[in-house]
C-alpha cells in the first residue's frame, strides 16, 4: 500500500528508529506503529516539491500476530 500527500516532512515513525509511543489518551499517533507492527517492510520517498510517498508491504509472512 502507498499513501501520498503534499507535505514533504516524513514522520519519525517511518524511519528505522522506533517512534515514541503516544500517550494512552492521545487521539492521534497510532497509525504508523500499527503499520510497522503489521508490515514486512516500509519506507518513504521524498518527491521534491510534490510532497512525499509513504509505502508498506504486507503479506510476505514476516509479520505475525
Amino acid at each position: 500500500m502507498a499513501v501520498w500527500d503534499t507535505d514533504p516532512h516524513v514522520p519519525p515513525g517511518f524511519s528505522n528508529a522506533p517512534a515514541p509511543p503516544p500517550p494512552p489518551d492521545a487521539e492521534h499517533g497510532r497509525g504508523l506503529p500499527l503499520v510497522r507492527a503489521c508490515a514486512d517492510t516500509w519506507g518513504a520517498s521524498e518527491l521534491r516539491e510534490l510532497g512525499k510517498l509513504l509505502w508498506a508491504e504486507c503479506g510476505g509472512g514476516a509479520a505475525a500476530w
